[in-house]
């Protein structure tokens, strides 16, 4: 028996309620532009609501009452350099311009933010730039408020919902959805926006530009399906980039990672103790715990696993002294003005916690050092010499081959048992997919725009070359002004349609 499609009607469909998304809808919602907002998930949010803590922000009024002198120039320069040029200039330069008065609009959306230090330990001396939420959970909360203000103004909010095509014939006629049944409804509709989070949640996807895809930690939307980008290139939208990770940090598991905060493992994982990839070799300066992104990266760089090695007599040591050592998190958990503690320690339940790891695979134990290269499938010559190499410079005080900081070379690894944390490269998404000008519209290899059509947030080529670069909040910053400036160009178009008719 056939039946036909439900059909709704509306002037803007905007794919997505992440930071982008939401963003989009509330400039719709202000300019009194009829809209439907589509969740694929079962409440509104993306990654930007459940894990950002705050955004990127040149020239925003806070900025100027304290007489930062970094600006838009000064952006401009280092995002160019830093990407060596391969960025979407104008985008980039939108984006800057705009990211100092997105402050205020998220202020007006209820999600206020406030200019403050680095939540990172690497960039406590970089300019202001990064504007934290005032409160987690009240952002939490009043993202969740927006909908209903939303539908107030005769918008719809439909979660649980997918849009899976287009009808598309020299312009944009409907979006096809469908719910979590599999029923599909056709919304008539002559603008659409996609801000669907990236790719990070399509593991074939993630495979076809990632090796070591099977070993990331992912932190981020696995609600995130690629539906934008996919649909965009059905049309003959340019996708062609390099694949840029969302990389930000590591951890042994979803069990114990930084977002849970309940494990003695997790806060060890945050500490720049001795790390060996899968040769049995140290690979970077364990300082880079400090740096979310290069931390990653460097994880990333190592096919996504590496191991944080300690014996019995580190792990006693912590759990009855205080060590001079910060957990990388720690900032980043803090409220606004809240003073972090660069502490790490005692910590009471440290064996009950690697000894419950144990059992479940996040650590493993072994007697001596031939057991655990034999538990790990490791050279036992590599992990004696690396081993060798490290002790020698917590004796002597002085890494001469990673220049890790004398202050940091604290414990050697010496006498059994010893253990080894099962790292993995944590991601919060992808940051490539498709080639787009600076109005958010999606461009052909020819760079001619493909009308009706707005791609923004994770979904958007241009503003990194090949990896998340050390901005703190600027993902999430671009993801709110790229749905900003998509909404404007939305209504820009159909007033300007509007006019010719």
């Amino acid at each position: 028996m056939n039946f036909k499609m439900k059909t709704l009607s509306t002037a803007v469909v905007v794919v997505g309620s992440g930071s982008a998304g939401i963003s989009a809808a509330f400039e719709l919602y202000q300019q009194k532009i009829p809209f439907i907002l589509l969740e694929r998930g079962d409440k509104v949010g993306g990654a930007g609501k459940f894990g950002a803590h705050g955004v990127f922000a040149v020239n925003s009024k806070q900025q100027q009452a304290q007489c930062v002198k970094y600006g838009y120039a000064e952006a401009f320069k280092g995002l160019t350099d830093y990407n060596h040029y391969f960025v979407n200039g104008e985008l980039l330069a939108r984006f800057l311009k705009l990211s100092g008065a997105n402050i205020d609009r998220m202020t007006a959306m209820g999600l206020p933010v406030t200019v403050e230090q680095s939540e990172q330990k690497a960039h406590l001396n970089d300019p202001l730039v990064y504007h934290k939420f005032n409160n987690f959970k009240e952002k939490m909360a009043n993202w969740d408020q927006l909908p209903a203000k939303f539908i107030a103004e005769g918008n719809q909010v439909l979660t649980e919902t997918a849009a899976v095509d287009l009808d598309y014939s020299d312009g944009l006629k409907a979006v096809i959805v469908a719910d979590q049944s599999g029923t599909k409804t056709r919304i008539e509709t002559s603008k659409v926006i996609f801000a669907d989070g990236g790719y990070c949640g399509d593991p074939d996807m993630m495979k076809a530009k990632y090796a070591d895809a099977d070993e990331f930690l992912n932190l981020g939307e696995r609600k995130a399906e690629g539906t934008g980008i996919k649909l965009a290139k059905k049309l003959g939208a340019d996708t062609t980039h390099t694949p840029v990770l969302f990389a930000h940090g590591c951890a042994p598991s979803l069990q114990i990672n930084p977002m849970r905060r309940d494990s003695s493992v997790e806060t060890l994982t945050n500490l720049p103790l001795l790390w060996l990839d899968k040769t049995a070799n140290r690979f970077v300066n364990e300082d880079a715990v400090y740096d979310f992104a290069m931390w990653a990266n460097a994880a990333h760089n190592v096919q996504g696993k590496y191991y944080v090695l300690l014996d019995q007599k580190t792990l006693d040591h912590f759990k009855t002294h205080e060590v001079p050592l910060e957990d990388t998190f720690e900032r980043q958990f803090c409220e606004v003005g809240q003073t972090p503690r660069t502490t790490v320690g005692p910590l009471p339940n440290i064996q009950t916690d690697f000894d419950a790891a144990i059992q479940t695979g996040e650590v493993v134990k072994a007697d001596s050092l031939a057991d655990l290269a034999t538990k790990l499938n490791l050279s036992l010559a590599a992990l004696q010499r690396s081993v060798q190499s490290y002790n020698q410079a917590v004796d002597q005080h002085e890494d001469d081959v990673f220049l890790k900081p004398s202050d940091e070379l604290l414990f050697g690894v010496t006498d059994g048992p010893v253990y080894a944390i099962v790292e993995h490269c944590a991601i919060l998404g992808t940051l490539d997919g498709v080639n787009v000008n600076r109005n958010c519209e999606p461009v052909t290899t020819a760079g001619a725009p493909i009308k009706d059509l707005y791609v923004v947030g994770n979904n958007v080529n241009g503003l990194y070359s090949d990896g998340y670069p050390s901005y703190e909040g600027i993902a999430n910053g671009f993801a709110f002004v790229s749905g900003w400036i998509a909404a404007q160009e939305a209504v820009k178009s159909l007033k300007q349609a509007k006019v010719e008719a």
